[in-house]
């Protein structure tokens, strides 16, 4: 009986401690150069215990209430994942002019992630939100991580109302 009741205990602890990790998340807002696509307005997650790369352009922050769960749950297909070899998943994908998109570092190392030249630090298994537009439609939209061209490539294309 004492043995159930430390795994009862085990199981609350581990719960909470997952709970508690993935509850804090700021929101991060990021004016790239108006010719650069994608633009970015977003989510970031800073995990416990690191701290965000300063950026060369201060940003506002404020707090957002989603943790990671209710983001993935959110962003469902609209999410690119990075492992610890840059290799991302999907490698290939088409969104819609204006789409918000998840980058997902799930790797314990610092990732940086370029989008046609707008990089994001994304801290070790943190992630962005993105919004991906651009004028000239449709556009291909590499993405490059650690230096590593090409780990996925975006096909954005027209969104219903055709912008």
């Amino acid at each position: 009986m004492n043995k159930l009741w430390i795994g009862i205990i085990a199981v609350v602890v581990i719960v909470v401690g997952v709970w508690w990790f993935n509850g804090g998340s700021s929101q991060v807002s990021l004016f790239p150069d108006a010719s650069t696509s994608p633009t970015a307005v977003g989510v970031t997650k800073t995990p416990a215990g690191y701290k965000a790369t300063k950026s060369a352009t201060p940003v506002p922050v404020a707090t957002s209430a989603l943790s990671y769960s209710q983001l993935v749950a959110q962003y469902g297909n609209n999410r690119i994942q990075f492992n610890a070899s840059c290799q991302a998943n999907p490698s290939s994908i088409v969104f819609k002019n204006g789409a918000s998109i998840l980058l997902d570092n799930r790797s314990n190392q610092t990732q940086v992630i370029s989008l046609n030249g707008a990089s994001y630090t994304l801290v070790p298994y943190g992630y962005r939100v993105v919004t991906l537009s651009s004028s000239t439609l449709p556009k291909a939209v590499g993405v490059t991580c650690n230096g590593q061209v090409n780990t996925s490539m975006i096909n954005l294309q027209a969104n219903i109302s055709g912008q």
